[in-house]
């Protein structure tokens, strides 16, 4: 009886060794993998670079003159950083206690004999910002209330000026991240919160 004939395996001819085409194929799943790590990694850091390039840094405070030297009482808000910022809550207190208007303001600021007449010396003649909220580019500043000193009011311009250390402003703002921060008291620094939400019975809209 015949028997099959069994052929040895053919060596390769060419080619690499199969230890080398392993230690190929690791080395460039080990680079495929390094460069989804390095994209992810660099994603992350254009993302903060994005958002430190839309940082809002909003002061506020009481002055009474402006850069031209023109004697006016207001109350102002800044925004100092780079991105806008939506200011989303602003009180105001005299002594501690939470003001609504700038007519409640003046009454808490002034004795009760004094009050009445300066409100009326007041009326009209003020200048009022009574959104209540206020978005504020970067670099750029809004008015919350002006009073302008004249010969008229002057008397009681004076009074209140005299009263502006015993006036306080808190507010809540919030960057296009909804970031938020909330700035304690006047020129006081922003403290990062998760919100900010407003306290209707003590906002104030001048």
């Amino acid at each position: 009886m015949e028997q099959p004939d069994v052929h040895p395996p053919h060596a390769r001819h060419g080619g690499l060794p199969r230890w080398l085409e392993l230690v190929i194929a690791v080395t460039a799943l080990i680079t495929s993998i390094s460069s989804i790590a390095i994209a992810v990694h660099h994603g992350k850091i254009m993302e903060r670079l994005v958002q430190a390039n839309s940082l809002p840094y909003m002061q506020g405070g009481f002055s009474d003159a402006t850069p031209d030297g023109t004697r006016e009482l207001s109350l102002d808000v800044f925004n100092r950083g780079v991105g806008p910022a939506h200011q989303q809550s602003l009180r105001v207190a005299v002594d501690g206690r939470y003001v609504r208007s700038l007519d409640e303001l003046i009454r808490t600021s002034l004795p009760p004999e004094q009050a009445a007449e300066a409100e009326r010396i007041f009326e009209g003649k003020t200048l009022q910002n009574r959104v209540q909220k206020r978005f504020v580019p970067g670099g750029q500043q809004q008015f919350v209330f002006r009073i302008a000193r004249t010969p008229e009011n002057e008397h009681f311009w004076k009074l209140l000026e005299a009263a502006q250390s015993r006036w306080d402003v808190e507010f809540c703002y919030c960057s296009v991240f909804e970031e938020c921060w909330k700035v304690p008291g006047k020129w006081q620094e922003p403290a990062l919160v998760q919100s900010c939400p407003r306290d209707e019975k003590h906002e104030f809209l001048p």
